[in-house]
């Protein structure tokens, strides 16, 4: 079920408005939540929520070590970023939608940091705890953020304890 289908089932959009929406995205290609809040006043809050929904019911928990990760997504956010949203760029796919992996459990966290920050389209694979955590410590590393973080330690008491270790 695609976002549009969900939110006219929640009751947040029509049909009708759903279809104005598409036909916006043809000549404007921006995210359709970001043009539902534009167009008809949509709450974020509940098109973060219908997203998360439509994400984990699309998705399994998977590792993604079979796929690199392109260099060049590497540099579209910073480093405390990724550790304060849980977010991991893989690559940008064909369509110019950035795929990103974050846990089940964080995924809120990374839909809001992608809708509100990004200047592109995103979509997710779920993964787990520990791959996540292995990659940002790769990609991402920072003086006292480890798994321990991903599995819900506060950024601020990690990154306190990692400038007390110094």
């Amino acid at each position: 079920m695609r976002i549009g289908e969900m939110l006219v089932s929640a009751g947040l959009l029509s049909s009708e408005q759903v279809d104005e929406i598409l036909r916006k995205q043809q000549s404007h290609p921006e995210p359709f939540g970001l043009l539902a809040q534009r167009m008809f006043g949509t709450d974020t809050t509940d098109i973060e929520r219908i997203w998360t929904q439509t994400t984990i019911r699309m998705n399994e928990v998977i590792r993604p070590d079979t796929e690199a990760i392109d260099d060049f997504v590497i540099d579209l956010l910073t480093r405390r970023q990724a550790w304060q949203f849980r977010f991991l760029p893989l690559r940008i796919d064909s369509s110019g939608t950035l795929i990103a992996a974050t846990t089940r459990s964080q995924l809120s966290r990374a839909v809001r940091f992608a809708t509100r920050v990004l200047d592109r389209p995103c979509s997710f694979v779920l993964t787990d705890s520990e791959f996540l955590a292995e990659n940002l410590e790769a990609y991402y590393a920072l003086p006292g953020l480890d798994h321990h973080v991903i599995e819900g330690e506060p950024l601020q008491g990690a990154l306190q304890a990692g400038d007390d270790a110094a």
